[in-house]
């Protein structure tokens, strides 16, 4: 056969398989200094559960929606589809793996500790063999996951199913503390924000995460807007593979995104807020009594930024929203002033959408 023949009838054979995997969305965030940013969701459901879907669409959902890491977390006590797949509760992390090598895709072995309240619904992460968290006691599900190594998470604290009228921290989750055996709670879950369980995080030194706790479609759920994408915890890695995104979770490196608003610990929104944008001198529009800058949004998350007492009483009165992918002009009058860098005007701002606890938003500063 003609070669140039041959290779052309592959390459057609090829492609619709290739295209399958559809297109990426490229929502950008940077890194920042020392660290890689890394998105990811590690509560996620499958047809080896209670989820609608085959394991390896969960990794072209990820692929797609721009994540770099995943988890497949089945519960593990409960499985209405036994008796139509593998009982092996191993089974959907080894048919996800491939496609996640394939595509780049971090994929964390995890499964779903499903029990009653106290202590309710837990994700252990990075297990070896999730056969063996199938205890006949919540306690030693707990306890073999922790002779594994595993990152284990609080799930849906504030879920109505399990709690319906207020959200209680139990003397079970005081003992799983003490004993090292939980180590994050779910900020986010689904389309719920917890403020108890944020003020949670930062008072018991917990992990902050927002995941998705999908059991459909990702896609019947959530859309493309910034507004309406699925939730996910923002990870700061050293090492972009498992041992990084183990060692960060573990280290309580993250922040939580959802419906546009992020979520985390002061030291870290910083960093990020401070890797997402940037600004600098707008040199033909200052002089004459006049100061302007540039401002940057280098990610795809939306900045809504409120002006500081000082600020509105140099005249910047209004908010300002910082769209992803944008730049802003912001001009200050200082009649009369030197215009010398040694002069530099340092105006505060609170960025609104950037939460350092229940009550209160990230603080920076514009540099005039």
């Amino acid at each position: 056969m003609n070669r140039l023949l041959f290779v052309l009838l592959f390459s057609a054979f090829l492609s619709p398989a290739l295209s399958q995997d559809g297109a990426r969305r490229n929502f950008h965030i940077p890194d920042i200094a020392g660290f890689y940013t890394l998105k990811g969701d590690f509560h996620t459901h499958t047809v080896f559960s209670d989820g609608l879907v085959w394991p390896t669409l969960r990794i072209l959902e990820a692929w797609q929606e721009g994540l770099d890491v995943i988890a497949v977390t089945d519960h593990i006590e409960y499985r209405p589809f036994r008796d139509d797949v593998n009982q092996d509760l191993n089974r959907s992390y080894e048919i996800a793996l491939p496609k996640a090598d394939q595509l780049g895709i971090l994929l964390v072995k995890g499964a779903e500790i499903t029990r009653s309240m106290p202590p309710g619904h837990s994700n252990a992460l990075f297990l070896n063999d999730i056969s063996k968290l199938d205890t006949e006691t919540w306690s030693d599900a707990f306890t073999e996951a922790g002779k594994q190594g595993a990152f284990i998470f609080w799930n849906h604290p504030g879920w109505k199913a399990q709690q319906p009228d207020t959200t209680i921290w139990f003397p079970e989750h005081d003992k799983l503390l003490v004993d090292g055996r939980l180590h994050g709670i779910e900020v986010v879950n689904y389309k719920e924000y917890y403020p108890k369980a944020f003020a949670w995080a930062l008072e018991k030194d917990l992990t902050i995460l927002a995941n998705s706790d999908i059991h459909g479609s990702i896609h019947s759920e959530y859309h493309s807007g910034p507004s309406d994408m699925r939730p996910f915890t923002l990870v700061f890695a050293r090492e972009r593979n498992l041992k990084g995104v183990k060692d960060a979770l573990m280290d309580k490196r993250t922040a939580a995104y959802y419906n546009g608003n992020v979520y985390g610990r002061a030291e870290w929104l910083k960093k990020l807020f401070d890797a997402c944008t940037g600004q600098e001198v707008n040199a033909a529009a200052s002089g004459n009594g006049k100061r302007s800058i540039f401002l940057t949004n280098y990610s795809g998350i939306g900045f809504y930024l409120v002006p500081g007492e000082e600020a509105r009483r140099a005249g910047l009165i209004y908010d300002i929203e910082l769209p992803p992918y944008s730049t802003i002009g912001l001009t200050l009058k200082v009649p009369g002033q030197n215009e010398s860098p040694a002069s530099a005007i340092l105006l505060e701002y609170s960025v609104t959408n950037m939460f350092t606890s229940p009550e209160s938003c990230l603080k920076t500063s514009l540099r005039f």
